[in-house]
């Protein structure tokens, strides 16, 4: 059962709480409390145990408690870098350097499973017996050339460019990791490309730029086979997403 964000021990005097729906697909909750702002999310053990790895890099805003099911942070006064006036170019260089250190923590996740993300989300979705047929084929096909290396990185798993926080210092911080899984470099970059709609004349760019700091050699075929499945899968969970707001 899920302790009241209310009855939590991180917290003294609380003064307000208010739900946070722009853009978040989790329960989110701006609390102020003890003269003080924190952001407080519902998040599973893997998110929490990334985001106190990542927050100790100082690529994460502080952890300030949690436990089985809460997650308290810093709240970081910011604009989402989708939103920023920033060029693209700049925005790809902010995203890549949190990608490599994110890269660089050493405890993973749990490991991805291209076809059993791929299988789940088709059998989520109500498909006709020849469609959901027809998307298994396709997932199959595409998640058989991507097999496992022994070379996992942390991924963020949704490097979305809403999901960085600039201050008005113009730091730089990395949110969000309910996606993060144990994965081959070049999933992460695949799906950066994917969920922020990267023209198809940058990817050279991105990973040019990912080469130039970081020490991971990256593979430019692997990440077009991963951009593929995460185009589809993208595809599915907007589609399952669509579906649950129309029930």
């Amino acid at each position: 059962m899920v302790q009241p964000l209310s009855s939590l021990a991180c917290f003294n005097h609380i003064k307000t709480i208010e739900p946070i729906v722009a853009g978040l697909s989790s329960q989110c909750y701006q609390v102020n409390a003890d003269n003080k702002c924190f952001f407080a999310k519902q998040a599973t053990t893997r998110e929490i145990s990334v985001s106190l790895q990542a927050a100790s890099k100082n690529i994460s805003p502080t952890v300030i408690f949690h436990d089985q099911h809460w997650l308290i942070t810093q709240y970081i006064d910011s604009e989402n870098l989708a939103l920023s006036q920033q060029t693209i170019d700049k925005k790809i260089l902010i995203a890549l350097k949190l990608m490599v250190q994110c890269h660089q923590i050493i405890e993973k996740p749990a490991q991805l499973e291209p076809k059993h993300i791929a299988h789940t989300l088709i059998k989520q979705i109500e498909f006709s017996t020849l469609q959901q047929t027809e998307f298994l084929r396709v997932a199959n096909q595409l998640t058989s050339t991507l097999k496992q290396p022994n070379n996992n990185v942390c991924c963020h798993g949704d490097l979305n460019l809403s999901n960085i926080l600039i201050t008005q210092t113009k730091n730089a911080y990395l949110v969000d990791f309910e996606c993060a899984l144990a994965a081959p470099a070049e999933y992460d970059l695949a799906m950066f490309i994917a969920v922020n709609n990267i023209e198809k004349n940058q990817i050279e760019t991105i990973i040019e730029c990912y080469k130039k700091h970081s020490t991971i050699v990256v593979n430019s075929s692997l990440i077009n086979r991963y951009l593929q499945f995460c185009y589809l899968i993208n595809g599915l969970w907007y589609m399952h997403a669509y579906n649950k707001t129309n029930l």
